[in-house]
């Protein structure tokens, strides 16, 4: 086996070129095998499996800098560059990322999990090696939807401007350029060039030259050739901007791929390869699903259907199942996601009220605005993000949404503490960037009741909202026997949901919480018969400061529980609320420290910051007792 001998790309270059297609069938199956047991993107890494052997073999990591837009396609990389023993602990506590990490590998240069951000980071690099005199080549992977991000697009201006010294490879696998795009520049840019263009203008010219308005028909066809060029030929318009563009190149060919880039190392400035790569490429059954293959648990690979499957419903079909129903009843909702339709629950959605949906790809800002824009006109917009990239949009939210307090509806998905995908992708930020701007309302459910009445009751409210949610399934709502919810939602109310036993007041232990964290409480206070009274914050902006102050006045110690930051969280607003009322009592908050979160299952994180049922028996005990 080839796979077995290569613990650095200096192992791979002692292969023989014809030798290349066999180790990237042993590497398939080893990737193939590897996501099946730990879950991952599969779909990604099984398309450009070819296109990184070629760019190992040829270029010179890391003195050559490989930057990958996204980082979720890096398997093969990893494989490459001495990672392939450890491979097997991909996205597990203590063992290797699914992104690139420096920590890792001196052939990660960037860590990195958001799209789009791969062409800043490599022109920065690039402009470094000039001013510093270094050699090496900087090579930026961009593809999978990534293309779509402003982000991109603004640093493509920049480098096609100052000409800059580095390589662009436009990964397309039908996710980041549309399917028949790929396939009409791969026949139009072998058979159609300036001249040609030119040639043909020119006879069709003289041919209507002789007919009637044929000054007229001649205007067209001038205002038509550019036109042409830059709707049958893409790579024109890539040339047209300063780049010096190759391809359409099969990237699963290895004589097309290595001659190719045998011919970019021999010239300098900006250059721009498009690569065509098949999602999947090599597992037939992900070929034929890329979208359900792109990011997946744990499955078999004989049928692909996934190992493990809930019963329960998580949060993120909630939110599809509530907006479905509420655009049912009202014709002024839409539904708005960024390249996120899957995972934020809303395929139903999109196939029922086609009409009513907006994919804007990956494109937050533009979301966000562009909601406001409907809100403005009539309409009740639900935007749909993950937490992690609710980030992308900030300025938005600020001086589009919230300023104008436009009648937008923010459904956060992923909010806390997010599994397997580590640092790049946890929610813990939101409500310490989101509390503090004014005319907006943040609600946290904990059942399935609850954020229903939530749903509804934003809808009602007229004004900026948002509904935060973790990755995880429903708790049962039998649960609620513990009168954790209220039978009554109204934003800007908290709910007590139990009392202390102690009749003297100020005596009182006091737990103040909010969301699927407040179930826990109650388990571990049932199992260690302690006595305490539990306040349900539900909205957390605004929040309902008399009924807080009651509570935390008829209290000894306060213990304020929340799976988020603590710096800026909600323990910290009610620290203010105190001192601006002068209530000087002892006060804990127990949260997450301020730092960036490793990979682990969400179990196992909750169970680190002492947030899961045990964790917070301890807490309890130590700081009452």
């Amino acid at each position: 086996m080839y796979i077995e001998n290569i613990n650095s790309p200096l192992d791979l270059k002692k292969l023989k070129k014809e030798e290349l297609p066999l180790l990237a069938e042993e590497i398939r199956d080893f990737i193939i095998k590897t996501v099946s047991n730990t879950g991952g993107h599969l779909g990604s890494n099984l398309g450009v499996v070819d296109l990184t052997i070629v760019l190992h073999y040829l270029f010179d990591s890391p003195k050559d800098a490989f930057i990958f837009d996204v980082g979720h396609q890096t398997y093969t990389h990893k494989i490459l560059t001495g990672r392939k023993d450890k491979f097997h602990t991909l996205r597990a506590y203590g063992g290797i990322s699914g992104f690139p990490k420096k920590y890792e590998s001196e052939h990660d240069i960037e860590e990195t999990g958001h799209a789009s951000t791969s062409l800043s980071f490599a022109y920065g690099v690039a402009q470094a090696k000039n001013i510093l005199l270094d050699s090496g080549e900087v090579i930026a992977i961009i593809g999978d939807g990534a293309m779509t991000g402003g982000m991109a697009l603004e640093a493509i201006n920049n480098i096609a401007h100052t000409n800059t010294d580095m390589i662009i490879i436009l990964n397309n696998n039908e996710m980041s350029i549309g399917k028949n795009i790929g396939a009409i520049s791969k026949f139009l840019n072998a058979t159609l060039n300036d001249d040609l263009i030119q040639e043909a203008s020119y006879k069709i010219k003289d041919l209507v030259s002789t007919l009637p308005f044929g000054d007229i028909a001649n205007e067209i066809i001038d205002r038509g050739k550019g036109a042409i060029r830059s709707f049958v030929a893409p790579g024109i318009a890539f040339r047209e901007l300063g780049f010096k563009y190759f391809g359409p190149v099969d990237g699963h060919n290895y004589e097309e791929l290595i001659s190719t880039f045998e011919k970019i190392k021999q010239i300098k400035g900006a250059r721009l390869i498009q690569v065509n790569t098949i999602k999947g490429k090599g597992y037939e059954i992900a070929e034929k699903n890329p979208a359900k293959f792109h990011g997946i648990a744990p499955f078999d690979i004989e049928t692909g259907e996934l190992k493990s499957k809930s019963s329960n419903k998580t949060f993120s079909f909630l939110a599809g199942e509530s907006i479905i129903e509420a655009a049912k009843e009202n014709k002024n909702i839409v539904a708005i996601t960024a390249a996120m339709e899957s995972g934020t629950g809303l395929t139903e959605y999109a196939k029922i009220f086609k009409d009513r949906f907006f994919d804007v790809g990956i494109a937050e800002q533009h979301s966000i605005t562009f909601a406001v824009g409907l809100a403005e006109s009539g309409l009740i917009p639900f935007v749909c993000l993950y937490s992690t990239f609710l980030q992308r949009g900030y300025d938005q939210i600020i001086h589009d949404a919230c300023i104008m307090k436009a009648n937008v509806k923010f459904m956060i998905d992923r909010a806390g503490l997010v599994p397997e995908d580590g640092d790049t992708h946890q929610g813990v930020f939101d409500i310490s960037f989101l509390r503090i701007i004014p005319n907006i309302v943040i609600m946290s459910p904990v059942f399935e009741e609850d954020f229903k009445e939530m749903v509804k009751k934003s809808i009602e409210y007229k004004g900026p909202t948002v509904i935060r949610y973790n990755k995880s399934a429903v708790r049962d709502s039998e649960k609620n026997k513990e009168n954790i919810i209220s039978d009554n939602f109204e934003i800007g109310k908290a709910h007590i949901v139990r009392e202390s036993h102690n009749k003297e007041n100020n005596k009182k232990n006091c737990i103040i919480s909010y969301g699927q964290t407040l179930i826990d409480i109650i388990d571990a206070i049932n199992e260690i018969n302690f006595d305490a009274s539990i306040l349900n914050l539900s909205t957390l902006k605004p929040l309902d400061e008399k009924t807080i102050i009651d509570f935390i006045n008829k209290s000894d110690k306060i213990l304020i529980i929340e799976e988020s930051l603590k710096n800026g969280g909600i323990g910290s607003a009610i620290l203010e609320l105190m001192a601006d009322n002068q209530i000087f009592k002892p006060v804990k908050i127990h949260a997450l420290p301020n730092k960036f979160f490793e990979v682990a299952t969400r179990g196992k994180l909750l169970e680190l910051y002492k947030l899961d049922k045990n964790g917070i028996k301890e807490v309890i005990i130590e700081y009452f007792n």
